[in-house]
């Protein structure tokens, strides 16, 4: 397993003034995460959360298939969102 510090696309969940969940967007299209983010939208009750696609310097880890995941969020643009 290799962790890397690197800035990524992600899809961005928050509840109640925090991300309480964060997705790796695996082709780093922002189109991509767009699609993901309407589909999520559908599922769930978008008074309670909020979804919101963008750029985050993360600590990144690659599992022996090489699928990649976010395991910490170091920087992004949403403010205290990460503490």
């Amino acid at each position: 397993m290799e962790t890397i510090i690197s800035g990524v696309i992600v899809l961005c969940m928050f509840y109640q003034g925090g991300i309480i969940e964060h997705t790796y967007i695996q082709d780093q299209k922002m189109s991509s995460c767009l699609k993901a983010k309407r589909q999520v939208e559908r599922s769930v009750n978008p008074q309670n959360v909020r979804m919101q696609c963008g750029e985050v310097e993360a600590i990144l880890e690659e599992d022996e298939n090489g699928r990649i995941r976010v395991v910490k969020i170091i920087k992004d643009k949403y403010g205290d969102y990460t503490k």
